[in-house]
């Protein structure tokens, strides 16, 4: 609407320098005022004509619509496909905006975009839930939902939070219990460890909690001294004569000799390409395949120019030959000397 505004004001500073010299007195007045009328009814019958108004009243209509239903109901209704996404997301949106400062609506609709697995909206609701409560435990309660997600990028995003309340306290136990957890989810067994050990120190000994942290530790510890065993490591030799910058990802891939898809794949940034790389049971991509079983199988790594999965004309790419297993806690060194054609 304020487009249409200033289309006027436009018009009339137009009019005015046009007319000006040519209409005087009431004259003028006529012809600004039957200007204004002119452009008042151009801008109705765009907005109209472009279907705004039409917009609006669908939003209106299904507002009403919804309006009985209460934030769960609602995601219901998306889940048995009563409603689309699409409406949910404006009806929300057009709730949560009529109350901009109620922190139960701004986490609870961050809780329905992360069961509809939409990450980077559910971080948008979560920070506003956080401006109309501020303060670290609304931080750890946002990174708890985050770590119930599971995704990468909800790690991610639990992580970033709980990180901002260490910044300030660096001794919350909240924090430092989460952020372990966060750690061991994500099957970062050492990080974890680090965090238990440094809560540890404000838990007295003998108390049911000291218990409780220690007994978390020696699973991470044996989980970390498993996760030392169970993986083969790959090295790329000639790095230093690559040229990196023209790359997105890397993909290490556990292929059989017989072809079809591969029986695992570990994806990272070219920017983590100088540290050897471990490939475990969990990269494993076909169902029911155990990684120690596979027979006749090379372990390959391609660079992706798009980062894409696919391969494509300009990768390039390196792999062992063919080994009738593999070997827990192994070493590969590969050369990556070939192009994708």
């Amino acid at each position: 609407m304020l487009v249409w505004v200033a289309f006027v004001l436009i018009a009339l500073v137009w009019a005015a320098w046009l007319f000006g010299q040519v209409f005087t007195g009431k004259h003028r007045i006529m012809a600004y005022l039957s200007l204004l009328v002119l452009a008042s009814l151009s801008s109705l019958g765009i907005y109209f004509y472009q279907g705004a108004h039409q917009e609006l009243q669908e939003t209106a209509e299904l507002h009403q619509r919804l309006s009985g239903f209460d934030l769960k109901q609602l995601a219901n209704k998306a889940d048995q496909k009563e409603i689309t996404i699409q409406e949910l997301l404006a009806e929300l949106r057009l709730r949560t905006e009529s109350d901009p400062n109620n922190f139960e609506k701004w986490r609870e609709l961050g809780n329905i975009f992360l069961r509809f697995g939409e990450v980077a909206r559910a971080e948008q609701a979560y920070t506003r839930a956080i401006a109309a409560k501020p303060g670290s435990e609304t931080r750890i309660e946002v990174a708890r939902y985050f770590m119930e997600q599971g995704s990468p990028e909800a790690f991610e995003n639990a992580e970033r939070h709980i990180n901002l309340v260490l910044m300030n306290e660096p001794n919350h136990e909240g924090a430092l219990l989460m952020q372990g957890i966060n750690h061991f989810k994500q099957q970062e067994y050492q990080a974890a460890i680090s965090y238990w050990q440094q809560l540890l120190q404000y838990r007295d000994p003998g108390s049911e909690s000291h218990k409780l942290i220690s007994k978390q530790i020696e699973q991470a510890q044996r989980q970390l001294k498993l996760s030392q065993l169970n993986h083969i490591t790959v090295v790329i030799d000639n790095l230093d004569s690559l040229l990196l910058t023209r790359y997105k990802k890397a993909f290490f891939l556990v292929r059989s000799e017989k072809g079809g898809p591969p029986v695992a794949v570990k994806s990272i940034d070219i920017a983590k390409l100088h540290t050897p790389q471990k490939i475990t049971p969990n990269d494993v991509m076909l169902p029911g395949v155990n990684l120690w079983d596979a027979e006749n199988i090379y372990i390959q790594v391609r660079l992706s120019q798009s980062g894409l999965a696919q391969p494509e004309p300009g990768d390039r790419f390196g792999q062992t030959s063919v080994e009738n297993s593999l070997t827990p806690s192994e070493t590969f060194h590969i050369e990556i000397t070939e192009s994708v054609e």
